[in-house]
């Protein structure tokens, strides 16, 4: 039996926030070549309960022949759940044939930890006598910490800071926990994020369901079947994987995730930079829509476009020729595209992966799960 649909993911756990909730997102691609009304629903592991889970616009779906789309999932783990190790997986079926065209996606994990004990009393009975001893030590430490930089929390309008801290803007920033340093919550960190090892720690490659997940020079980001903290563009990076535009420049920096370019060095090869200041594709190039291709075309590859499909003229600057008219690009589109027909994206998934794998890893030694 042929398959139905094509199911991916580029994480194979979900990360939970205090609260008990995540987000992981699945790339569900028709694989019968015809139009389909598709039902997905989530299947549980031994544990878990599918009413845990919830698909974000419903979960009945129009496709395309060959069309693809996102299916977002959301966790939301009850309190008081004991603690353990979970896993769930996503069930596609063909409305109008559930029985024999269908396809499941990988297992994917979650992990709820059990609630932190509270917080033991404070000893009130030793206020007076440690006050005592304030009192006398009060004048020394006034005396250190005036010789030395700005204390945390405090403005830092020359830049310079105690031991162990980091100025996070000499033009109006305060003194904040460094890198590597020990903290007791983000909000202390000059990176933004406190890890569980109580360390001040950048959240590069953390899971994230929006924007406050990703603290500092990141960008909760789309990747096929996830989002993840990812390098804002412009800022140093070290490999494709690190960056939100999926592209680490020569030049060690992170390319713009909106597709715009200035010359061809910001454009993942083999795209390059347009008339119209963006990065697309040329004639013959493996693509997935018009607005990759410089040419305005796209049937599997790009093409020169037949008439009636061509523009009648030049486009403004950061426009594509599509369907025979100029019209704006959609957010990030560029850049995922490129991903996805980069000779390169299985290297650049593989690293995601990685990275989502020595995290995981971590966080179970953290909790004495790896011994």
């Amino acid at each position: 039996m042929p398959r139905a649909f094509d199911i991916t993911a580029v994480t194979d756990t979900v990360r939970l926030n205090a609260t008990g909730q995540g987000e992981v997102a699945y790339t569900v691609s028709n694989a019968l070549r015809a139009p389909v009304r598709a039902r997905a629903s989530i299947v549980p592991g031994p544990g878990a309960k599918a009413e845990w889970a919830t698909i974000s616009g419903g979960d009945e779906r129009d496709f395309a022949p060959d069309g693809t789309q996102q299916l977002s999932v959301q966790l939301r783990v009850p309190p008081g759940t004991p603690p353990g190790r979970f896993t769930f997986h996503l069930l596609v079926v063909d409305v109008t044939n559930p029985d024999e065209r269908y396809a499941e996606g990988p297992a994917t994990a979650f992990e709820v930890v059990a609630a932190p004990p509270p917080k033991k009393p404070f000893p009130w009975m030793w206020v007076a006598l440690a006050a005592g001893v304030i009192l006398i030590i009060g004048t020394v430490i006034g005396i250190i910490s005036s010789s030395g930089g700005a204390e945390l929390g405090q403005p830092c309008p020359g830049g310079d800071c105690d031991k162990g801290l980091t100025c996070t803007d000499p033009d109006g920033g305060s003194c904040l926990v460094s890198a590597g340093e020990a903290c007791d919550g983000g909000a202390m960190c000059s990176t933004g994020f406190c890890n569980r090892r109580g360390e001040c720690q950048l959240a590069l490659g953390q899971t994230c369901a929006s924007q406050r997940d990703c603290p500092g020079p990141l960008k909760c980001t789309e990747v096929p079947g996830s989002r993840l903290c990812l390098l804002e563009s412009l800022q140093d990076c070290e490999r494709d994987s690190d960056c939100s535009s999926f592209y680490c420049r020569a030049d060690g920096k992170c390319s713009r995730d909106d597709g715009r370019c200035e010359s061809n060095a910001d454009c993942r090869q083999p795209a390059q930079c347009g008339p119209t200041k963006l990065c697309q594709l040329a004639d013959g190039q493996p693509c997935r829509s018009n607005e990759v291709c410089l040419s305005g075309f796209c049937a599997g590859t790009c093409q020169v476009a037949p008439l009636g499909f061509q523009c009648p003229g030049p486009c403004p600057d950061f426009t594509v020729c599509s369907n025979g008219q100029c019209v704006n690009v959609r957010a990030t589109v560029l850049n995922q595209e490129m991903l996805q027909v980069s000779p390169r994206k299985s290297e650049i998934m593989e690293q995601m992966q990685e990275q989502q794998r020595l995290q995981l890893e971590m966080r179970r030694r953290e909790e004495g799960i790896i011994r």
